[in-house]
């Protein structure tokens, strides 16, 4: 008998997991396993449908008890239990014939977690294409892009939203890449140095939707790269979106005011009628932290851990992993709720732009392009324009100062270049808030997208064919 403090805080919610979680990948482990040890010839046929159809009724007519049953050690040994009642203990132990729990338990894990990850993916994918759709909508929307929390430039919502998609669509690029580290099989490694039953670990693996396998059976059991490489991946996305989020709070802030918020997101006080809290910021930014908290202590989780099989790659950080990508799911529809709802206040844009002089730089670069002066000297005769408030007659006494001669441009002009539309228009290079600066942008995007749809809708169908084969085939071995 196990100790009650080990089954209670060890044994009991592991358990609880399995039945939750990783049970019905589990029946799809059994069945795979046991059409390739027939098909290898490992073990009679008339053993394997005596299985076969004991696993099918265990289907529809076994529960598992409510707490884990006293001397049992997990929840696979209380299915074989099970099925050694219905079919006698002897045949039953035939459906673990070159098996471990080591990689049966690996592979079940990475079922469960392919399948998580690939509809987190899905999520950000949809978030990423509703995310490219509100830029291409805000390429004619002003705003105004701060560095070091001072205003710097006039841009447009477009461009804004535009970068934060490229980091989107890096992560997810990441992100797809950490799921193909998952998405292999672990089964035939058995223990950890496979086993001298001639299995074919492919087949299996193609029954249960994996592409292909860990290929050294210890490499299989011990890498903690399954775990820590979606984990990582996640934390960048997470860590971005709370990034995006905290710009927009100081953005919709009373003192900056550039960005608003319709009725439906913000809330009110109890006590003080003026207030409008945009606190769905505030949420986005709370779950994003909680996930990426998740994320980050399960790569923490492997430091100085021994490269062995170890129980760090068991029930409990997998689970602590799905939770955080439950939470993360929710941060991101918050996130993307965000993006689809707020607006910009053009007034207040160009009322900063004015009062903050955020459009000086283009008319230090027109200074060198029309007046024939350096940069150095422009810049110097813009500063002091700016410190002035905006004084036409210290501009003209300052370019006479610094430059020798007057100023060529009249007052309209000088108005004309500091416009906060002239400003963005001249900004054609690729990459720049111009029309013709977002058509590179947008086209990478494009193809970005295009690909990760690719490659999502690739696994999922790999799945979903793998799951219709090894249904057609478990019906073969039933009368």
């Amino acid at each position: 008998m196990f100790s009650p403090v080990y089954t209670q805080r060890v044994l009991e919610p592991a358990y609880r997991n399995w039945k939750a979680l990783y049970a019905v990948d589990s029946i799809a482990v059994h069945k795979a396993h046991l059409l390739g040890l027939l098909e290898r010839g490992i073990i009679a046929e008339d053993v394997a449908k005596r299985i076969a159809a004991a696993v099918t009724e265990m289907e529809t007519d076994f529960t598992y008890q409510q707490a884990i049953p006293p001397g049992v050690e997990d929840l696979y040994f209380a299915y074989e239990a099970e099925l050694g009642r219905r079919i006698g203990v002897e045949d039953a132990a035939f459906l673990h014939t070159a098996r471990s729990r080591n990689d049966m338990d690996t592979t079940v894990f990475r079922m469960a977690l392919r399948r998580n990850l690939l509809a987190f993916a899905g999520e950000a994918l949809d978030a990423l294409e509703s995310l490219v759709r509100r830029a291409r909508e805000g390429e004619g929307e002003l705003t105004i892009l701060f560095t070091h929390g001072q205003p710097a430039n006039v841009s447009t919502l477009g461009h804004y939203l535009a970068a934060f998609a490229g980091e989107l669509a890096a992560d997810l690029k990441d992100l797809v890449a950490a799921i193909a580290v998952v998405n292999r099989s672990t089964m035939g490694a058995c223990a950890i140095t496979g086993t001298g039953f001639p299995l074919d670990r492919q087949g299996v693996a193609d029954r249960l939707g994996f592409p292909g396998y860990v290929t050294n059976a210890y490499e299989a059991i011990s890498t903690s790269h399954w775990l820590t490489r979606p984990a990582a991946a996640l934390e960048q996305l997470l860590q971005d979106c709370t990034r995006l989020v905290a710009d927009l709070s100081h953005k919709a802030s009373c003192e900056v005011g550039i960005v608003t918020f319709p009725d439906s997101l913000v809330q009110c006080s109890s006590i003080m009628p003026q207030k409008r809290n945009p606190v769905i910021l505030e949420h986005a930014r709370i779950q994003a932290g909680q996930a990426l908290g998740t994320c980050s202590s399960i790569r923490e989780l492997y430091r100085n851990v021994a490269y062995q099989d170890v129980n760090e790659a068991a029930d409990a950080p997998v689970t602590e992993l799905l939770d955080g990508l439950a939470t993360a799911t929710s941060a991101l529809s918050l996130v993307r709720e965000i993006v689809e709802n707020f607006g910009g206040d053009k007034a207040r844009v160009e009322e900063l732009a004015l009062a903050w002089g955020v459009t000086t730089t283009e008319l230090a670069d027109t200074m060198v392009r029309e007046a024939g002066i350096g940069f150095r000297s422009a810049h110097e005769v813009c500063s002091r324009f700016a410190r002035s408030g905006n004084s036409l007659a210290v501009l003209r006494q300052a370019f006479l100062e610094v430059a020798g001669k007057p100023l060529p441009f009249d007052d309209a002009r000088v108005a004309e270049i500091l416009d906060p539309r002239h400003f963005v228009a001249v900004r054609k290079l690729p990459g720049g808030p111009s029309p013709e600066g977002m058509l590179p942008v947008f086209e990478a995007l494009g193809s970005a997208i295009a690909e990760r749809r690719r490659d999502l809708d690739q696994a999922v169908a790999t799945v979903i064919a793998a799951e219709s084969r090894l249904s057609q085939d478990w019906r073969g071995l039933l009368p």
